[in-house]
């Protein structure tokens, strides 16, 4: 009787071990492997969500000269039912030219914190730009991306063209502990700068680009076209035109006063021998 007891004791302890062994991995995983939670929708009106982006943010910018700044509000919405801290990340960036790249920058800020601008040229192969505000299920949080273009020197960036997106997600992970250049692999893209497939493009760092966002080339400065003759050394002369040419047939010669001259000095000529005569026979009588 003892010994059955002690078999039954030892099985049931051998039982429990098990289970325990067995739930404590399964337990403890999901822990360990979730970077994710939530669900992202996003909206450029704060009522309509959804996660897609039906439009590019900044679509109707044509030009960004150095020195401007544009800014959009996108509103995000967490769909899900656990809180996560939000995570933004700038990602799907090309760009023709590298100073181009580096001055171009993009921040995303929220009510409660302000973002940092970061360079486009800086995601690689992504670049976050927000983390940090939990964002509870059912939360509308308004995210301003604000995109700038820095001063460039010279022909540094001339005609230059990029392209960018950004994603937002939901994480459990502490803000910070994971690197800047972690892209993660879930969450919601939008494209911040339109591009144009088919459009010239060039390489850089990132890739190559197939259109976006351009600067515009300078103007020419009146003073570079040279004065006629500066360069030869000559004196400054009127320039002639392309078709001037010399036609003899054409030269305005002034004829109707030389017929003026040669008629008035018939008349003179006249007019002395008439007097001539005169006296001479006016001399002849007196004597």
């Amino acid at each position: 009787m003892r010994i059955a007891n002690r078999r039954a004791s030892g099985i049931a302890i051998v039982v429990a071990l098990s289970a325990m062994l067995g739930a404590t991995p399964s337990s403890a995983a999901p822990a360990s492997a979730a970077t994710g939670v939530g669900v992202v929708e996003v909206s450029n009106d704060g009522v309509n969500f959804s996660r897609t982006y039906s439009a590019a943010v900044f679509d109707n910018i044509a030009r960004l000269s150095p020195g401007d700044s544009q800014s959009e509000t996108i509103y995000v919405r967490n769909s899900g039912t656990v809180a996560g801290y939000l995570r933004i990340t700038m990602r799907e960036v090309r760009y023709s030219d590298q100073h181009y790249g580096n001055a171009l920058n993009l921040t995303t800020s929220t009510p409660a914190v302000a973002g940092t601008a970061k360079s486009i040229s800086s995601a690689n192969p992504c670049q976050v730009t927000y983390e940090g505000t939990i964002v509870a299920p059912g939360a509308i949080v308004p995210v301003v991306a604000t995109l700038a273009l820095g001063n460039l020197s010279g022909t540094d960036g001339q005609g230059a063209t990029a392209s960018l997106a950004l994603r937002f997600a939901l994480s459990d992970t502490t803000p910070g502990t994971l690197p800047a250049t972690n892209c993660g692999g879930s969450g919601t893209s939008i494209p911040i700068t339109p591009t144009s497939p088919g459009a010239a493009g060039g390489t850089a760092t990132s890739g190559t680009l197939t259109g976006g966002i351009a600067v515009p080339a300078p103007a020419p400065s009146a003073s570079a076209a040279p004065i006629s003759g500066e360069a030869s050394g000559a004196e400054v002369l009127p320039s002639l035109p392309s078709t001037f040419t010399l036609d003899p047939n054409t030269w305005r010669l002034y004829q109707e006063y030389l017929v003026l001259i040669l008629v008035l000095a018939a008349v003179i000529g006249a007019g002395i021998s008439w007097f001539a005569g005169r006296r001479s026979r006016k001399d002849t009588h007196d004597v």
